[in-house]
């Protein structure tokens, strides 16, 4: 242990730390799932809690990570893995001793000099950036929130694919669970100043009153009067006007199913969800002849996940929609990153019957019945 301590020591005082990650806690109760640290431009770190059920990001000090890696890191945790410089150092902390491995860093590819366009440039004026505060008042990223930045770029360009050949005279969407509601400026950026939507209309729906309360000043501050935001639950949302996109970001459970059900009952053109928590049919799921995919406990999760979402997505092509299945962002951010994009295209009754059937095949073969299941 005293090689391990001195050694982060040693690391930490000479500023060659670019990222380390601690992993598999000793206990396995424990609510962290891992620890991600990356070294800003400022010399600062970015700090990332990754928990069971939420992440918790934070810029912190070089004393604060160098605390927590002795103080926390090597007493509760298995595994410590420090890149520095050309180097990589796995420290393995056993119950009777601990192993050090270093060895050279594998090199980075070679990447073209060609830039990146990003439909939101660094450096480029873009006041909902820094009313949020991932731009600062000169309109440069700020360091802490960069992967911020990407995707929220990143999903601008998954709404381009959808909308890039269209002609958007007016739009009406509805974000559900829009939380801080990064996204859902975003998505007004690029309808109002980059479509030039003549007709827009956004509406961000969220439970947490004093969020709703933020986002609807800073909508007032930066005078996006088609963007508003309202406190309420989504099987409670009433629209007086015609809904053609709906997102969902995140939605625990069956909240994903509930924005489901809203979309195919008030015809949406276009979705995009990302769900989250997929609960409701793990403790339901019973399958004989492949009970082994689903006995151990970590398998079970998984396979509840893609389970749910195959019923899904099979729901809504039974209801005459195109779903595309892709990651929204790197698997290194967040495991809660598969997205749903869906379109509705042309009634093709002989696909919409075999898609009915395929949802009813599959749910009764792994003996379960999902939210949606009495509405189709």
């Amino acid at each position: 242990m005293n090689k391990a301590q001195n050694l982060v020591k040693e690391l930490m005082e000479s500023n060659s730390i670019e990222s380390i990650v601690i992993s598999s806690p000793k206990v396995k109760s424990n609510e962290t799932k891992s620890i991600h640290i990356n070294q800003n431009k400022d010399q600062s770190y970015t700090f990332e809690n990754r928990f069971l059920k939420h992440n918790s990001i934070t810029n912190e000090s070089c004393d604060f990570v160098l605390k927590q890696l002795l103080n926390n890191a090597l007493l509760n945790y298995k595994q410590v893995l420090i890149k520095a410089g050309t180097n990589e150092h796995q420290i393995l902390i056993g119950k009777k001793n601990t192993k050090i491995i270093s060895k050279q860093a594998q090199s980075k590819k070679v990447t073209s000099n060609k830039k990146k366009k990003y439909f939101i440039e660094d450096g480029s004026k873009c006041d909902f950036l820094v009313a949020i505060g991932v731009m600062d008042k000169k309109y440069k990223v700020k360091s802490n929130f960069y992967k911020k930045f990407k995707q929220i770029n990143r999903f601008l360009e998954m709404i381009d694919d959808l909308y890039k050949n269209t002609q958007t005279q007016g739009i009406h969407i509805v974000d559900f669970g829009c939380g801080k509601s990064y996204l859902t400026f975003a998505v007004y950026h690029y309808f109002k100043f980059i479509k030039k939507t003549k007709s827009l209309s956004i509406t961000g729906v969220d439970l947490k009153q004093d969020v709703i309360d933020h986002c609807n000043d800073i909508a007032t501050n930066l005078k996006f009067d088609e963007l508003k935001f309202v406190h309420g639950f989504i099987h409670n949302f009433k629209q007086d006007k015609k809904v053609d996109f709906v997102i969902t970001l995140h939605a625990c459970d069956t909240a994903t199913d509930e924005a489901i059900l809203f979309s195919i009952k008030n015809k949406a053109d276009k979705m995009i969800f990302v769900p989250c928590c997929q609960h409701e049919l793990n403790k339901q799921m019973k399958n004989d002849e492949n009970k082994a995919l689903i006995e151990s406990g970590i398998y079970r999760d998984r396979f509840c996940t893609i389970l749910t979402d195959t019923l899904r997505s099979k729901y809504l092509e039974a209801h005459g929609y195109k779903v595309q299945t892709m990651e929204f962002i790197d698997m290194e951010h967040t495991a809660k990153n598969v997205m749903l994009r869906c379109q509705k295209i042309l009634n093709n009754q002989k696909k919409i019957t075999i898609a009915a059937d395929e949802y009813k095949k599959l749910s009764k073969n792994w003996n379960v019945k999902q939210y949606l299941s009495d509405s189709i």
